[in-house]
């Protein structure tokens, strides 16, 4: 600190020099030549007050924690020129107009027989279930094409399909919340931590939760880990250290629960979270790192073992996000692959997020959030004891919800098997390295780090090759895949619907780079996603870009 001080001094006495040049170009000077003692109190006076009142009553934004300096003033100047030069503005709210109207558009095709008030008398059955079998005609094209990445995990096995819908049809109407009325979703409720939790190391006791989805455990976990740091170590400004590559709902926790997001970078050739970087962002107010197994963009695990060694040594917590793979990697050693320890036999692992509705087979919207103590756990339940209502507690977001949830995930559970999820394990992480590997084999690109467990991504190599185009042309044949951004990618999910179809996918992809060299300039901005992602990285203030994707949710909740 001694050393910068003399650097510092010697800024402000340049920066001194500058102003007191500009100030005589201006006619200002002539003015304060002849201010008396008075004058220039009153004037400093004046200043003062106006310095006073901007203070108080200007609200400038916090700069985010990875956000330069440079990069912070920059959106702070294009902020200024959006909200108070002529024109922008209105400019700006007319686009997001037409951009709210074509998107709406694009629902409204997909929109029949619009319902817009409640109907005078009741509708009969036989009508509904009409219109029921429209939409699953309709809709089935789409999500049971085997061309789309994730979404839809289940097998394509009718019989297990409608053996679930008749057991989860029997708890449509029952809540958990009142495990005096519903004993049967209470006990499936514990049966299915019980068995989450000794899949992944938890053998004497399950200490989880059982949520609506990989968003909500994730959720918690966070909460847990800053009530935990409140209570047990005084943190009343507490941060998390995640890789840049981790889940949204983590950006959405910060948010939420104000904990500060400190984001590390990615190696760009393994696609790992570079350990390095995330220890340089741990300080006293850390209460958590992350590790993804996969991350969602690369389908790449990070290196959990050096996290946990870390968090460990640090005396912080360690969650890992195994929402998306936590069902194919778990039994990863079953059929002979070793992917590392993962789970709650690696000392250093505190929380776990899985979800029951991916590669669990259930039906949406299921996950389950592990906790290596019920100390941590009982950091993210909620409690009241003085409420005029009475007593109150509940152990997840949610106060009253529906029992299908977890009569799903158990009816799976028990249904499929520990033997039947390594099979599925094993045809899912075989697939995934056969596909890596075959698009690897193309020229033109290159397959993002290593996957092994259930996505692949991949790159451009070609400066030629704008690798949006390639997912442009295959999304007018039919396929519903991800474009994923830094760098910009292509990205598939594998699953028990898509896995057959994956000789097609290479073939398609290969056809899609030979009609864009055949016409490079056609294909030369990417199409939709490459206009997007090249149009949202140019603006200088991200919650700005964010902005703009809101004015889709708002066409998704317009009829």
């Amino acid at each position: 600190m001694e050393q910068l001080l003399p650097i510092v001094i010697q800024e402000y006495k340049l920066f001194k020099e500058f102003i007191k040049e500009i100030f005589k170009q201006t006619p200002l000077q002539k003015y304060t030549n002849s201010l008396d003692i008075f004058d220039t109190v009153v004037v400093v006076s004046i200043l003062s007050v106006f310095g006073l009142w901007a203070l108080r009553n200007l609200k400038f934004p916090n700069k985010e924690y990875n956000q330069s300096l440079f990069g912070y003033l920059k959106a702070q100047i294009f902020l200024l020129f959006v909200n108070y030069c002529p024109g922008v503005n209105s400019y700006i709210e007319k686009q997001k107009a037409n951009a709210l109207q074509s998107f709406s558009d694009s629902m409204e095709r997909m929109t029949s027989k619009k319902i817009l008030k409640l109907p005078e008398n009741g509708i009969d059955t036989e009508s509904m279930m009409e219109k029921l079998n429209d939409w699953i005609e309709r809709d089935s094209k789409h999500y049971g094409s085997g061309k789309v990445s994730g979404s839809l995990y289940v097998m394509p096995d009718k019989q297990f399909i409608k053996n679930a819908q008749d057991f989860c049809k029997h708890f449509l109407y029952s809540n958990p919340m009142h495990a005096d009325l519903w004993p049967a979703t209470r006990q499936m409720e514990a049966e299915v931590i019980r068995m989450t939790g000794d899949l992944f190391g938890q053998e004497k006791e399950g200490i989880g939760i059982v949520t609506t989805g990989g968003t909500e455990s994730i959720l918690l976990a966070m909460l847990a880990y800053r009530n935990w740091g409140e209570s047990q170590k005084g943190i009343n400004q507490p941060n998390i250290v995640i890789p840049e590559t981790a889940h949204a709902a983590f950006y959405r926790a910060g948010e939420y629960f104000k904990i500060q997001v400190r984001i590390a970078k990615v190696d760009q050739t393994t696609f790992q979270v570079d350990v390095n970087d995330l220890k340089r962002h741990i300080d006293s107010n850390t209460v958590c790192i992350v590790g993804s197994f996969p991350n969602f963009a690369y389908g790449i695990q990070d290196p959990i073992e050096l996290l946990a060694s870390i968090a460990k040594k640090k005396k912080i917590g360690l969650h890992i996000d195994a929402c998306l793979g936590g069902f194919t990697a778990i039994f990863a050693k079953d059929h002979n692959v070793d992917l590392g320890k993962f789970d709650f036999t690696l000392d250093g692992v505190t929380s776990i997020s899985c979800d029951q509705h991916k590669h669990g087979l259930a039906p949406k919207g299921v996950s389950t959030v592990l906790f290596k103590t019920k100390q941590l756990r009982e950091h993210a339940f909620f409690s009241i004891a003085t409420w005029s209502g009475g007593a109150y507690a509940v152990p997840s977001i949610q106060g009253s919800k529906c029992g299908v949830g977890v009569a799903g995930a158990w009816f799976t559970m028990q249904s499929i098997g520990k033997k039947k999820y390594i099979e599925y394990s094993k045809k899912i992480m075989d697939a995934t390295q056969s596909l890596a590997k075959q698009i690897s084999e193309i020229p033109e690109l290159k397959v993002c780090g290593n996957p092994q467990i259930n996505c692949v991504t991949f790159m451009s190599k070609e400066q030629w090759l704008n690798v949006y185009a390639i997912h442009e042309i295959l999304t007018h044949q039919g396929w519903t895949i991800s474009s994923v951004q830094k760098p910009a990618a292509v990205h598939i999910s594998l699953t028990l619907q898509n896995v057959s179809n994956l000789k097609q996918y290479v073939h398609d992809i290969k056809a899609a780079i030979e009609k864009i060299k055949a016409n490079p300039q056609e294909y030369k901005k990417g199409g939709e996603m490459g206009t997007l992602y090249g149009t949202t990285q140019k603006i200088p203030d991200s919650k700005l870009a964010g902005q703009a994707l809101k004015v889709y949710l708002d066409s998704l909740l317009k009829i």
